[in-house]
């Protein structure tokens, strides 16, 4: 017999609910750090290789569609960018507009007071991993991008989020 499950993902509540006909309600608790930063590596996978999109493409796709949630905290802003650099990386390359941002993001953090400790650690690592990506400079090329491209992404990351 087929068993069918049906993802409904709540970022706020950090849950992902599964239903199983059979088994009922059950619940996997997820971070919010996890499951943002599995969409990322998902979206990049899908893009690249089913859309054809290159890197500043994917980016920029990114945050455009997940503009809420990139502005929704200075802790969601950062993963975004620091994820976003992490998977760009892996091609060997990175936009110019989340290279130009990475320095403001990636020293002087300060996180929102109710960020649980658990993802900030796990964030922490991960800017760590990115700044060592970074640092080799042969190691990848900064794809630039139009005037035009750059003022998108800065509109996008200039919306505000209605509470």
């Amino acid at each position: 017999m087929e068993m069918l499950i049906n993802f409904v993902t709540d970022l706020h509540k950090k849950t992902i609910r599964c239903r199983m006909p059979q088994k009922g309600m059950m619940e996997m608790n997820l971070t919010r750090y996890e499951s943002i930063n599995s969409s990322i590596v998902l979206d990049f996978e899908e893009y690249i290789k089913e859309d054809r999109l290159d890197v500043t493409q994917v980016s920029a796709k990114i945050l455009e569609e997940d503009w809420r949630i990139v502005n929704d905290s200075v802790f969601t802003k950062i993963l975004y960018f620091v994820s976003i650099a992490i998977e760009s990386l892996k091609y060997k390359e990175i936009a110019d507009f989340i290279y130009s941002k990475l320095n403001t993001y990636l020293e002087n953090i300060e996180f929102e007071k109710h960020i649980d400790k658990n993802e900030i650690e796990m964030l922490t690592r991960d800017i760590q991993i990115c700044k060592k990506l970074i640092a080799d400079k042969r190691g990848y090329k900064i794809r630039e991008t139009s005037e035009s491209a750059k003022s998108r992404v800065e509109y996008i990351l200039g919306l505000k989020v209605d509470s």
